[in-house]
This record gives C-alpha cells, structure tokens and sequence, in this order.
C-alpha cells in the first residue's frame, strides 16, 4: 500500500472521520496518517480519490503526448498551415516558408497576408477571409493564386475555417501547392485534343472548332471552308521503308501546310495520312482557291 501512495509527492482529497468531519488532504504522508484513523468508508473515499488522481495524471501525460503528435504532425505537413488574425500572420509551419520563399521572420513581420496573394485575386480571397471571420457563407476550399518572395505566381487549393487564437478571433488556412498537378492536368487536357505525332488538333478539337464556325457563320452570314487533305501514295511509303520514315514525312506535311493558313483557321489531322483545314470567315471563294493553291505548292519540294 505504501508503494502504490508514495508513487505520488502530492495531491488533493476531501474524507469523512467517524465523528462526520470533511478533512482536506494534501500530502502522501498526511494520507498516510489519515487511513489508520479512517472507518471503512473514509478509507473507500481515500482509495476513490487517490483512483480519480491517477486516472488525472495519465489523462494530463495523454495530453502532453497529443499536443506533441499535433505539433510534430503540424511542422512536418506538406500543406502550409497558417493563421491569420487581423490580417496578418501569427502562426506559420515550415512549409508556408518553403512554398514562399520568406523566412518564418519574413512572413510574420507583413503588415498583412495580402502580398503574399497575386494581385488578380486579391479581392475575391479578402472577401472570402471576412465573410469566413464574420460566420458567413463562404467557400470551404477553392484554388487561388500566390506570390512568392521572387514574385512569380504559383497555384494553390485553400481551405479554411475561423477559430479563436489567444481569445481573439482568427482563421486557421491550410494551402496546397498543386502546380505539379496543374501541368499534369494541362498535358492531360493537352493530349486530349491533340495528335501525339504531329501536335495539331485531332479529330475532338476539329469537332468542337468547327461547330463553334458554324455559330460564327451563322451570325454573321459569312460562310466557311473545309478541306480535305490526304497524301497519294503514303501506304507505299510505310511499307517500303519503315513507319518511322512514315511518321517523319507526316510531321513535315504538318509543318509544310501550317504556315500556309491564317491564325484563325485550323490544321488537324483526322489519323493515317489524312488532314483537314477549316478555314472561318471566308468572304470571297477565290480566297479559298487560292489557299488550295497553296497548300499544293510544297510538294514540289524535296523532303529531307
């Protein structure tokens, strides 16, 4: 018995003597004391107390531990963790000052967090922060766009909630740099409307621009072109020296015709040897005829 009190310098208890007295306790050896005095339900209210202490001191021990994990948890994320109170940070991990270029110092001595946003979106995001502060609606995560110390931009998803630092209202924001996956989004979007060997459009894009000169010719009463371009002879190419040779005489075709047609017409290759050109707005037929003219011409011209 002695053992299992003594693991403890001090602490608190309220018993009961025999006479109906409330006796306060703070020391191992006072409780000592006490218990040899005590009828059986003192000692039942010693031993419950000195439980109820030991289940505070492991609680205590449990929350020392959280706080560390959450500590450790928060400086080693990959997202930027901040918390802004009136309009300036208070609070960053080491990665906001990776995703920004500024020193922890830096960072915590802006007047506000506004530099740190580029200034195209500057008024949507503080618009966001003080709807977000006052409890109103406001997006719970959203992409943006941020400056870092060098001052080029960079994309990031943000999501934030308000809470209470030190007393005092504030946000707590988390910040994902997602430009790995905006590229990776952009090649995606990229290859789904262009042909891989070649780099023109591909069928999918030919569809949508011409429905879009469609409309325009339509509102406008100015008719449009299509024409169809295939190469004689190219199946003999293929099986005479090789898909490489062929897939190398189908990118000069692309880079021989390209240049021959306006910014606002469109080059697409439909698969195999076979083109399409739409050209938008033509006024005039001989304008047409002369383009097919043109496009004519390169062959003349040796391939290298």
């Amino acid at each position: 018995m002695d053992g299992e009190f003594m693991e403890y310098h001090e602490y608190g208890m309220l018993a009961v003597t025999e006479a109906g007295y409330w006796i306060s306790v703070y020391s191992a050896w006072a409780a000592l004391a006490l218990v040899a005095s005590l009828t059986g339900a003192g000692l039942w209210l010693f031993w419950r107390c000195h439980k109820r202490l030991q289940a505070l001191q492991r609680r205590v021990q449990e929350l020392g531990e959280n706080a560390d994990s959450f500590r450790y948890l928060v400086e080693t994320a990959h997202e930027g963790i901040v918390v802004v109170q009136n309009k300036r940070l208070v609070y960053l991990n080491p990665r906001m000052c990776e995703m920004t270029g500024y020193s922890e110092a830096e960072l915590k001595a802006l007047p506000s967090f506004l530099p740190l946003i580029d200034p195209s979106v500057r008024d949507v995001m503080m618009a966001n922060h003080l709807r977000r502060l006052a409890g109103e609606p406001s997006p719970q995560r959203y992409e943006s766009l941020f400056l870092k110390k060098d001052g080029s931009s960079y994309p990031i998803e943000l999501s934030g909630v308000a809470i209470v630092w030190q007393g005092r209202p504030a946000t707590l924001n988390m910040l994902t740099d997602i430009s790995a996956r905006k590229v990776a989004e952009e090649k995606m979007q990229y290859l789904a409307h262009h042909d891989l060997l070649t780099g023109l459009p591909n069928r999918y894009m030919l569809h949508e621009r011409l429905q879009q000169a469609i409309a325009l010719a339509q509102r406008t009463g100015v008719p449009l072109a299509v024409l169809f371009i295939d190469l004689n002879g190219f199946k003999q190419v293929n099986d005479s020296h090789g898909h490489e040779v062929g897939d190398c005489l189908l990118q000069q075709v692309a880079m021989r015709i390209k240049p021959l047609l306006r910014e606002s017409d469109t080059l697409a290759r439909m698969g195999g040897d076979e083109f399409v050109a739409l050209l938008t707005q033509v006024s005039d037929p001989q304008g047409v005829a002369h383009t097919v003219a043109r496009i004519k011409g390169p062959w003349r011209i040796r391939f290298g």
